[in-house]
């Protein structure tokens, strides 16, 4: 998971790793440290290309419009939900399916991807780097975010409004207003936690999950100190990344398998005959 141009928070919990054994045994620190009591928990990891990439979604990554992100956003929004069903099969049920399916897409948003799976934002991290920099996974408590940020314990998808209390699902709702709602600005400052449906085939394979920033694109060097606590982050050097992504191939983690399509077939046949003019 992972495009974002790493925070410079001052009490962050960093390790370095050099394989892929390595990184799960770093991953599976941070699980055990963490979530000793619920153990079907488990953290959010997230990859960097770069390891001096900050936690920041795309829609903020660029100076901001003259005219407010907002309204920028809420067009973005407009345009994507008019175009994309004679683009696609995917048939998002309600906003937050869009919001994410936007993302998914390559479009500008408040949105930044995690995984469940440790090994997928690895390969994220690896995945067709050029250079000797360092690239990084990032590891998150996501209950702890939202604990700290809503006084809440929980990570829910908010999308999925059928058998939720209406209150949880509209503890949500300021992340994402609806499209030119009156109000200019958005009226919360930090990100949450989120969970999307599987309506999508690549939701489903990457095992997504997300955070949503609120207006302040620093959101995460700006949380209580209490959150800071379940945000960690694995370096990985930019010297061990041929051997790693060798050795995520061996273990079935390929591009095939992190997007589910021929188009993702076609780039890794291109992947094996590079690896294949490079002997």
């Amino acid at each position: 998971m992972g495009d974002a141009p790493m925070t410079n928070k001052k009490d962050k919990q960093q390790r370095i790793a050099n394989s892929v054994s390595e990184f799960l045994e770093f991953a599976t620190e941070f699980t055990n440290l963490w979530f000793q009591k619920e153990r079907n928990w488990g953290p959010w990891f997230r990859g960097h290309n770069d390891a001096s990439w900050e936690l920041m979604p795309k829609l903020y990554r660029d100076k901001p419009p003259a005219r407010g992100r907002r309204i920028v956003e809420d067009e973005l929004r407009q345009e994507f939900m008019m175009r994309a069903p004679s683009l696609s099969n995917e048939r998002p049920q309600n906003s937050w399916d869009w919001y994410f399916l936007m993302q998914h897409s390559g479009a500008p948003t408040r949105l930044l991807d995690w995984t469940e799976a440790a090994l997928v934002a690895l390969y994220f991290a690896v995945r067709d780097k050029k250079g000797k920099t360092d690239a990084a996974v990032w590891v998150l408590e996501p209950w702890l975010l939202n604990q700290s940020v809503l006084e809440v314990p929980e990570v829910i998808p908010p999308g999925a409004e059928a058998g939720l209390f209406k209150a949880d699902a509209e503890r949500y709702r300021p992340w994402l207003p609806d499209r030119y709602a009156i109000s200019t600005e958005l009226n919360v400052e930090l990100p949450v936690a989120v969970y999307p449906t599987y309506f999508a085939k690549r939701i489903s394979s990457q095992r997504s999950c997300f955070t949503v920033h609120g207006s302040r694109p620093d959101g995460f060097d700006c949380l209580p100190e209490v959150a800071t606590a379940g945000l960690a982050n694995i370096i990985i050097p930019g010297d061990a990344v041929p051997e790693i992504e060798r050795c995520l191939s061996i273990a079935g983690i390929d591009e095939v398998t992190i997007f589910p399509d021929l188009d993702a077939l076609g780039r890794s046949l291109t992947m094996s005959l590079r690896d294949e003019s490079r002997k």
